[in-house]
């Protein structure tokens, strides 16, 4: 695995918790590993800038507990040139990479919330944005890819520190076709938790929820499903759902309308040569 495509799985790690941490999403998880270098080799690869853009749609929660559903466009960016790579998740560099295994760091900009894309937020006040650091660890074989990736807020902006575990399958039919599915776990810091889930005295009064002390701990267990399809020599057509729980603190927090959340995208990417 080249170390471009290493980094545009962790970029798509950082999106993908951004999207079901914010509730927003930026429309990519998983799939885009997929998505292949033809016969270009690793020191070619590495040797020369590795371009990708997509765009396409998804859909997911008006936030983290909501049972209302939005649609939007999703968009992806990516460029890589050796050890760095930059896109729409963040910037990072691969600090090390071996047959089978590396890890890296990455700074990634970390979405907010706002009280006004849901009712059920009124009263709790906005969550402004911030900026993530953070470093992640990615095993591969064949079969079977391990990503984990932990970041903290050093904007000051209270969202403390978030970590996340992926593991998938990977399941070739031809040189096309490609599936993918696995579990997920993610875990949240005291801070995190509280930011995101808890609710204050001062809230409570102004919105009418209970208040809610939360600690930190396991908050999200997932499963995620997709597949690539390479319907042209540089075009890539790729789709994934994710069913996922709240668990945890997370899930027994008063804003939390269910635990049950879905995430799901649609997208052509375009790779440039």
């Amino acid at each position: 695995m080249t170390g471009w495509r290493v980094g545009a799985l962790v970029l798509l790690a950082l999106a993908s918790t951004h999207a079901s941490a914010q509730g927003g999403f930026f429309g990519f998880t998983e799939g885009y590993e997929t998505a292949g270098t033809g016969d270009v080799g690793d020191r070619e690869a590495e040797a020369r800038w590795r371009v990708a853009l997509g765009l396409g749609v998804g859909a997911g929660p008006n936030f983290q507990g909501s049972d209302k559903y939005r649609i939007r466009p999703a968009p992806f960016v990516f460029a890589g040139y050796g050890r760095f790579f930059v896109g729409l998740g963040g910037a990072g560099v691969n600090l090390y990479r071996a047959p089978g295994w590396g890890f890296g760091a990455i700074v990634a900009p970390s979405g907010g919330r706002k009280e006004n894309v849901d009712q059920r937020l009124a009263g709790l006040g906005d969550i402004d944005r911030t900026v993530n650091l953070g470093v992640y660890g990615v095993t591969y074989t064949r079969r079977f890819l391990t990503r984990a990736v932990v970041y903290t807020d050093v904007g000051g902006e209270g969202q403390g520190t978030l970590a996340r575990l992926d593991v998938l399958a990977r399941f070739r039919v031809d040189e096309r076709v490609r599936f993918f599915a696995g579990p997920g776990i993610g875990w949240g810091s005291r801070q995190y938790t509280q930011t995101f889930f808890g609710v204050t005295d001062e809230q409570s009064a102004r919105s009418g929820l209970p208040a809610y002390q939360a600690g930190s701990g396991v908050n999200n267990l997932r499963l995620t499903a997709g597949a690539n399809y390479r319907f042209a020599p540089n075009w890539n057509l790729i789709g994934s759902a994710t069913a996922s729980r709240l668990s945890g603190q997370a899930g027994g927090s008063p804003i939390v309308e269910t635990r049950q959340q879905y995430l799901a995208f649609v997208s052509a990417i375009y790779l440039f040569r």
